[in-house]
């Protein structure tokens, strides 16, 4: 197991050819805390035990045998006898650490937080004994039945003064250790192989929170992570967020240091031209609750393939959690090759993990406010969100509630891929508002956050266009909830009665095209590059030169110092071109991508293709992206490499139309 300083999980080998595997309902509720650290400790060295859940919604073998996982070629062995597993794996096992629930159930976090420091099993007694009748003798490392606070403020606080100097600071797993509802073994398995602490804190009670804030206030801001859940949604976030940490929500994901270890490139999909701007209403429908790692990988799966045949007749817009890049990257990938090109994605609130800058709703513990403040909570944050938007190829954020203009500004200046994001309007707060920043990036309000059925969502854009003066384009973006009413035959059916009502009016989107329509309508810079206009030619290598301008940066244009290579750009017309993205392959985990050349290109301009201005010089190994200030009205664009090899990802060229 690696944890490179730019990943907010860690890396895990590749798994073993045979994976060991058990399920979870033949264990009791002890044997799951137990074995789940077993996983995660025996995983930190090689991907070898899977933890089967036979109650899966999407088939207790359906990912395993994914071929986007990596894992169809391994053999599964199923286990019955579970004591014969640990007996197989005891000798990479340094001993126990001892509980008891008999106080309170929080020590099952306390015991999962110690062994993980110490390469040890957190067992009850009975456990140690069910150990010794198979043989397996494991000294006891550590003893917490001596113990008798009974507060979980108490076990917390003894866990911080004790054990959380030890602890990473980049990762805090939240799980609840209750035995009616708890999570058992979620998660668990990364708590095990990075040594993070295992809280559960009511964040509605003042002293509960204080705590969770000493916690939070030790970490790594912009690059450290919550995995797990909290005992209510909007008290646990807001807190995280305080401290610019997101939250993965995970208290039914299971094996990440399985899926984690497939270690595989993000299948970024390509993006088909974008629609020509007209007079029309443009509709973009989101569909929640993407920010779950735990829906990604059960309820997005069986919803994704029941609908495989209804996905593909409109667009629609999924939101996805960027942190899948890390923890699943096959589960990604999975939906990512098996979308078709009207299917979009995007992030889930509020970026790289669920975040909460201003909150619109009050609730226990979570005050209306900002949640997140400016300064180094806000820009590293949003600095984090940058580098997985780059990661997972995503170029919109749903933003969960609203942003204070502050708050849009770092989204703006931290996140040079974002196209536009959302902001939720819940119960029409007055105060929620659309919003153009810096000349570059829009925030849309929807029109209806988690619209539940389609009588809701109809009638809304009836009304919306039926007021609607026809005086210029119409921008209407809406929120489906994926838990009610609006699955996908009912999004088509949706789409179909509107377009029927108003032939050649309206317009349904995916994202990445509704903002940059967005943008030409109100004269802001757009992406020239996905315009059916724009043609490129090369003095070589065209046939890989279409993967220039699709959209992917799975995709690649390479050259080689003979060629001397020239692309050229024709935008159709002239437009005032303000900055570039010029992307080149990221280097791998180990430093050492040979693809990751050194380069510098040339760039010129010129209105009339024969008459050349030098522009800027672009040297890859600096940003990516090349600002033109002040903007530079040009039809052509021509980039030269002399006597070098280069690898390119990307061209995107943004520009407005002329007054």
């Amino acid at each position: 197991m690696r944890w490179p300083t730019d990943r907010v999980l860690p890396v895990f080998a590749s798994p073993a050819s045979q994976l060991d595997a058990i399920e979870i309902q033949s264990l009791t509720r002890d044997e799951r805390i137990a074995f789940s650290a077993l996983q995660g400790r025996i995983n930190s060295t090689q991907p070898r035990l899977l933890l089967l859940d036979a109650r899966a919604e999407e088939g207790r073998d359906t990912w395993v045998e994914t071929s986007t996982n990596n894992l169809g070629e391994r053999n599964l062995f199923v286990r019955e006898d579970r004591f014969k597993l640990v007996a197989k794996y005891a000798d990479e096992i340094s001993g126990l650490v001892l509980y008891a629930t008999d106080v309170s159930h929080h020590y099952r976090n306390l015991a999962c937080t110690v062994a993980g420091l110490h390469n040890a099993l957190p067992v009850t007694y009975e456990i140690q004994q069910e150990l010794l009748k198979h043989g397996i003798e494991l000294d006891v490392l550590v003893d917490l039945t001596q113990l008798r606070f009974e507060s979980p403020l108490e076990i917390y606080q003894h866990l911080h003064t004790t054990y959380w100097p030890h602890c990473t600071k980049r990762l805090i797993v939240s799980a609840n250790p209750s035995s009616r509802g708890g999570d058992l073994h979620h998660t668990r398995d990364i708590a095990a192989a990075t040594g993070a602490a295992v809280v559960w804190l009511d964040n509605r009670n003042p002293d509960e929170r204080k705590l969770m804030q000493m916690f939070f206030s030790d970490m790594d801001t912009g690059n450290a992570i919550v995995l797990g859940w909290y005992t209510t949604e909007r008290s646990g976030i807001t807190t995280a967020s305080e401290f610019g940490i997101g939250t993965l929500p995970a208290d039914h994901f299971s094996n990440g240091s399985v899926y984690a270890g497939t270690n595989l490139p993000i299948q970024i999909p390509p993006v088909p031209p974008k629609p020509a701007l007209e007079n029309k209403a443009y509709i973009a429908l989101f569909v929640s609750d993407g920010d779950n790692i735990q829906y990604a990988q059960h309820a997005m799966r069986r919803i994704w393939d029941a609908y495989e045949s209804t996905r593909g007749r409109v667009p629609i817009n999924w939101t996805i959690a960027p942190g899948l890049a890390d923890v699943a990257p096959g589960i990604m990938n999975y939906y990512y090759t098996t979308a078709s090109d009207k299917e979009c994605f995007v992030s889930g609130p509020s970026g790289m993990g669920y975040a909460i800058p201003f909150n619109t709703l009050e609730e226990p513990g979570a005050p209306v406010g900002i949640a997140m403040e400016g300064g180094d909570a806000m820009s590293g944050y949003t600095q984090l969100t940058q580098a997985y938007l780059e990661r997972s190829g995503l170029r919109v954020i749903t933003i969960w509630d609203d942003a204070t203009p502050e708050q849009r500004d770092a989204y703006e200046r931290f996140c040079p891929n974002l196209y536009g994001a959302t902001v939720q309007n819940f119960q029409d707060v007055p105060s929620v508002t659309s919003s153009d920043v810096n000349g570059r990036v829009h925030f849309d309000k929807l029109a209806i956050p988690y619209a539940g059925s389609f009588s809701h969502a109809y009638r809304s854009v009836i009304e919306k266009i039926e007021h609607w003066d026809g005086a210029s384009p119409l921008f209407l973006s809406y929120q489906a909830n994926i838990w009610q009413e609006l699955k996908p035959d009912r999004i088509v059916r949706l789409q179909h009665a509107i377009t029927d009502k108003y032939p050649d009016k309206v317009n349904f989107v995916r994202a990445d095209h509704y903002f940059n329509l967005y943008n030409e309508a109100n004269g802001l810079p757009w992406n020239l590059s996905m315009s059916t206009k724009t043609q490129v030619n090369a003095n070589c290598n065209e046939k890989d030169l279409s993967h220039v301008t699709d959209g992917s940066t799975s995709t690649i244009w390479n050259v080689t110092r003979v060629q001397n290579a020239a692309l050229q750009f024709d935008f159709g017309e002239q437009y005032a071109v303000s900055r570039l993205h010029i992307q080149t392959p990221r280097p791998s985990i180990e430093g050492n991508d040979s693809a990751h050349e050194e380069f510098t290109m040339t760039i010129e301009c010129s209105v009339n293709g024969s008459d050349w201005i030098p522009l800027e010089t672009f040297d890859n190994t600096m940003n990516s992206v090349v600002k033109i200030s002040p903007a530079r009205t040009l039809q052509f664009l021509r980039m030269s490499l002399t006597d070098q090899d280069a690898t390119i990802s990307e061209i995107e060229v943004f520009g407005s139309r002329l007054p």
